[in-house]
C-alpha cells in the first residue's frame, strides 16, 4: 500500500511539474540563436513565395497545420519556379471544438513559425521529421521571414541574424544595409543567401 501511495504522489507531482512547464510564458522559451549562415546550411530548401492555402486537422491523432506556398524561387535550386510547396507543421491553426463538449487546444506552439494566407515569405525549410513527416523552418520562427515593401524581417526583427558571420560573405557596402531596423532589402538578402547556398548544396 505504501508503494502505491508513493507512486500516486510521484505521478501527481510529475503532472503538476508538466503543467507548470506548459504554462511558462513565451519569453521563457530559449531558442538556439541562428545566424544567416546556419539558417542556410540547415535548410533543405529556401523558398521565396506567397502563402496561398492553409488547413488543419489530425494525422494519427497528431494535430497539424498544412501550409501551401506558391514558389517564386528556391535558393538551393531544388524546387521549380511557379510550382507549389506543401508541408505540415505541428499544431492546429486555432482551438477546435471536438463535438463532445470539449475543445482541443493543441495549436501551433510558441517558438514555431506562424503563417497567414496572402503573405509573401522567405522560408528556410528544415527537413521533415523522420517519423511524423511534419516540417517547420530552420531555427523555428527565426527561419521564416515576411516580405513587406521590399524588405524582409523575421519574428525577432532579424536580431542576431548577421552576428558571427564570415566577413567574406558580406561586402562593406552591404553591411550597413543589413543592419537596417526596418528590415533588409529583399534583393540584397536573397543575393547573399544564394551565394552562401551555392557552396552548401
Amino acid at each position: 500500500m505504501r508503494r502505491k501511495s508513493l507512486l500516486k504522489e510521484a505521478s501527481i507531482a510529475l503532472a503538476i511539474t508538466a503543467s507548470m512547464a506548459m504554462a511558462l510564458p513565451a519569453s521563457a522559451m530559449k531558442l538556439q540563436p541562428y545566424n544567416l549562415q546556419k539558417l542556410t546550411s540547415d535548410s533543405q530548401s529556401i523558398i521565396t513565395g506567397e502563402v496561398i492555402k492553409m488547413t488543419d486537422g489530425f494525422d494519427n491523432n497528431r494535430p497539424y497545420t498544412e501550409i501551401t506556398i506558391a514558389v517564386a524561387e528556391d535558393a538551393k535550386g531544388k524546387l521549380k519556379k511557379d510550382s507549389t510547396y506543401t508541408f505540415r507543421q505541428f499544431g492546429l491553426i486555432k482551438p477546435r471544438a471536438m463535438g463532445n463538449g470539449k475543445v482541443y487546444l493543441g495549436v501551433t506552439p510558441e517558438g514555431f513559425a506562424k503563417w497567414n494566407v496572402g503573405e509573401n515569405v522567405v522560408a528556410f525549410m528544415y527537413k521533415p521529421a523522420s517519423i511524423t513527416g511534419f516540417q517547420t523552418t530552420a531555427g523555428m520562427a527565426q527561419g521564416k521571414f515576411v516580405v513587406r515593401d521590399g524588405k524582409v524581417m523575421n519574428e525577432f526583427a532579424n536580431i542576431g541574424l548577421f552576428e558571427n558571420m564570415n566577413p567574406t560573405d558580406i561586402s562593406e557596402e552591404n553591411r550597413n544595409m543589413l543592419s537596417n531596423p526596418n528590415g533588409v532589402d529583399l534583393s540584397i538578402f536573397m543575393n547573399l543567401v544564394t551565394k552562401m547556398a551555392g557552396g552548401q548544396q
